[in-house]
């Protein structure tokens, strides 16, 4: 078997250094191309989901998320499981929120968003909020009569004219407030936040003093959602099965569960897309070398036949034209994967852009790197086996007496 392999990579080589050079070239361009189409969309797709999670972990669940039972409105007895939750070693920190739906106006313009209470001093420690108000100031503990807005609620971020807007609200503007209640509240604006996402930039915060307050639930230590970050990434599940056996009989979730749902309405469109690309990328990969090698050992059935009737046995003719398809697919991964890389670089200085400044760019992951080599290897393999077999299944003198 070793005297086989030799011959036949000392066959490929000798193939492969006498072939037409720009056949070669061009054969080499075109696997790097279907390489490239392999693991490109993928890695956007993934990129794409990264900055989703991203956006879920640090704004709507953090990394765990406590939600009522359901038949309940609210988290009863938030403040108690507050303070458990908050002992747990793997526990970073942890918040309270409440939620609730109103209509904001100013001027001529009314608009219905979410409401969000927050408690100010906890919020830095579990989400980005605190950190994405790009004009004015954040809320305080005990902040009352003031409002944060998102930039495309208050027609100042991009995006905003997609929706409807209250119209260029500034720092100091005066916004009426009508809540599900029917309660109403003015409210100054102190701050406009924009995170360019729909989840910040649609809504608006206030203190959740503020909001228990407008709800008449002041001292009842009710909520409508807490907000758990873990230290470590990876101890979600464990986080929630230890917040499970306290006895608490709200609904527990990671921010996978959470998040599943919607990565997969995001991405389900450009997942088929990304399918059915592979399909024909390999298929044509696939027919490109198996028609070279299939016309190759057409070519070369005279010189296959004197080989065999030598003593060089069919199963050398085999492997020299797997080792020439697998000469041919690894010039094109590596081709393939410089032409990522410089197309990553492009993309991460000019990224793919999203309400003006919502930035995406391919994300390799290594998981994916391994998968598409070994699909480009194992066609390579197909590819190169069958013309040489259906080739060597001729008799000696048939491959001799043929025409070239």
């Amino acid at each position: 078997m070793f005297k086989d392999v030799k011959v036949g990579f000392l066959t490929a080589k000798s193939s492969v250094k006498r072939g037409n050079k720009k056949t070669t070239i061009f054969i080499i361009f075109v696997l790097s191309l279907i390489f490239l189409n392999l693991i490109f969309l993928p890695s956007l797709i993934n990129g794409m989901m990264k900055l989703f999670v991203g956006f879920v972990q640090d704004y709507a669940y953090g990394d765990v998320v406590i939600e009522p039972a359901d038949g309940n409105v609210y988290i009863n007895d938030a403040d108690n499981i507050l303070t458990k939750i908050r002992s747990l070693n793997d526990v970073e920190a942890a918040a309270k929120r409440l939620t609730v739906g109103a209509s904001l106006a100013y001027e001529q313009k009314e608009v219905g968003v979410t409401i969000l209470g927050v408690v100010p001093s906890d919020e830095e420690k579990v989400s980005l909020y605190p950190y994405i108000v790009k004009e004015g100031d954040f809320l305080g503990d005990l902040s009352r009569n003031e409002i944060i807005v998102g930039a495309m609620i208050a027609g100042t971020g991009p995006g905003s004219e997609i929706y409807d807007n209250l119209g260029e609200v500034k720092i100091g503007s005066l916004i009426n407030a009508t809540y599900g209640n029917n309660l109403k509240k003015i409210y100054k604006v102190k701050g406009i936040q924009e995170g360019t996402f729909e989840l910040t930039d649609l809504n608006a915060l206030v203190s959740f003093k503020e909001l228990e307050s407008v709800l008449g639930i002041e001292g009842e230590h009710k909520a409508s959602s807490i907000v758990i970050r873990v230290q470590k990434a990876g101890e979600e599940a464990d986080v929630k099965s230890q917040i499970l056996g306290m006895g608490i009989k709200d609904k527990v979730f990671t921010w996978q569960e959470k998040a599943e749902v919607l990565i997969k309405q995001a991405t389900q469109s450009m997942s088929t897309l990304d399918i059915v690309s592979k399909i024909v990328s390999l298929i044509i990969g696939a027919s490109l070398i198996f028609i070279v090698n299939y016309i190759n050992t057409l070519n070369r059935k005279k010189e296959i036949g004197i080989l065999k009737a030598v003593g060089v046995s069919p199963a050398s003719v085999i492997i020299s034209y797997i080792f020439i398809s697998l000469f041919y697919v690894m010039m094109g991964i590596i081709l393939g994967l410089v032409l990522f890389l410089f197309l990553t670089l492009y993309l991460q200085t000019n990224p793919i852009t999203f309400y003006g400044s919502l930035k995406i760019y391919p994300v390799l992951e290594l998981s994916l790197l391994m998968q598409s080599i070994l699909i480009m290897i194992t066609m390579s393999l197909i590819a190169g086996f069958l013309p040489s077999w259906l080739v060597t299944k001729e008799s000696i003198l048939d491959a001799i007496w043929s025409r070239e």
